[in-house]
């Protein structure tokens, strides 16, 4: 009788860990590509927020903070709000540190993108390697 038990909760347990582990999976790439298309998408508030590119410092800030908090439970967006934490507003036109955030998100954002491509490939995906947001947008509607 034992025998049979121990059968049946080997055969449970290895079932719902499949199931989970391929759940966690797509859900993980998920957050991957949402992180990757927030950073992408979002690059030239950076630009504002340095002064390189014409606009408000301030509001480019504010307007980047609005726009992340939404993916607040992204894990892979973390280190992204830890640096965003470290910028500092001056004065009514200028912010400290956000040329480092600027390079921050440069070399997280190309780390992403080399993570799904990695992903990608070892899921034995054999389509194009995505190169833009909608082509990263439509590697995530697939089912790998």
């Amino acid at each position: 009788m034992k025998f049979y038990t121990y059968i049946l909760l080997l055969f449970a347990l290895l079932g719902c860990n499949s199931n989970q582990k391929t759940f966690d999976n797509k859900n993980n790439l998920n957050q991957l590509i949402d992180a990757y298309l927030f950073l992408s998408e979002n690059h030239d508030l950076l630009h504002i927020m340095m002064g390189e590119y014409e606009g408000s410092p301030i509001e480019a800030y504010r307007e980047y903070q609005e726009k992340i908090a939404g993916l607040k439970n992204n894990n892979h967006l973390k280190p992204i709000f830890h640096g965003l934490n470290n910028i500092e507003v001056i004065n009514k036109t200028n912010l400290k540190n956000a040329d480092k955030f600027d390079a921050l998100v440069d070399y997280y954002q190309m780390g992403i993108q080399i993570i799904i491509e990695g992903i990608l490939k070892g899921y034995g995906y054999l389509g194009k390697i995505p190169e833009n947001s909608d082509e990263y947008k439509k590697i995530k509607s697939t089912n790998l």
